[in-house]
Parts: structure tokens; C-alpha cells; sequence
């Protein structure tokens, strides 16, 4: 493919990367309480654009992409996290990493 074959677009968004640790054996059952207590709470929520969520046994990072951080901050308001880190406990090796990141770049087909 050539460059002059994607689209692309030059704006700022918010985007909250969140990578967790799971122990093999909760590697599933962790993966889909996140799916029950994240995806459609997020879908509905004001500002949202995407949630991805990447695995890689016994890793994972959650990707939620916001028009602005004001978006993002009133979906954490929300209680959600709190709420998932409960459904959660016991099912880590450690506690989650959190990043930052504005987005500076993005190409679609």
C-alpha cells in the first residue's frame, strides 16, 4: 500500500492506556470481568470514541480513547474502576499501570 491510499487525520484526542497483570490461571475470568464492567458502561458515556482491549497471556492493556480528558475523568467518576479493581482482587500479580497519551497521528483505510 501507498500513502496516498489511507486517510489520515491530524487531531488531538485523549487516550488512557491501562495494562494489568493477571495470574495465569484467573487469565480469562479476568479478562471477561473487565469486558462485563468496562465496554458498555463506556459506550454510553459522553465523549467516548473507542475502548480496545489487547491480550497477551498473562498480560493485557486496555485502551480507552476520549474527545477530551474531561470525558474520560467523568467516566472514571463514575465509579467504574473502583468497581472493577473489587471484581478484580485476587486475580492480579500486581496493580494495574496507568499512562497518559494524547493522540498526535492516526491513519484508517
Amino acid at each position: 500500500m501507498k500513502w496516498g491510499e489511507f486517510f489520515v487525520i491530524v487531531i488531538s484526542m485523549y487516550t488512557a492506556t491501562m495494562l494489568y497483570h493477571f495470574t495465569d490461571e484467573s487469565f480469562d475470568t479476568a479478562c471477561e470481568t473487565w469486558k462485563n464492567e468496562i465496554i458498555e458502561h463506556a459506550r454510553v458515556q459522553p465523549g467516548f470514541v473507542r475502548m480496545q482491549f489487547l491480550a497477551a497471556r498473562p498480560r493485557a492493556m486496555a485502551i480507552g480513547t476520549w474527545e477530551d480528558n474531561s470525558h474520560a475523568r467523568k467516566f472514571m467518576e463514575t465509579g467504574v474502576f473502583k468497581r472493577l479493581m473489587s471484581q478484580l482482587e485476587g486475580l492480579m500479580v500486581k496493580q494495574p499501570e496507568q499512562a497518559i497519551w494524547d493522540l498526535k497521528y492516526f491513519a484508517q483505510k
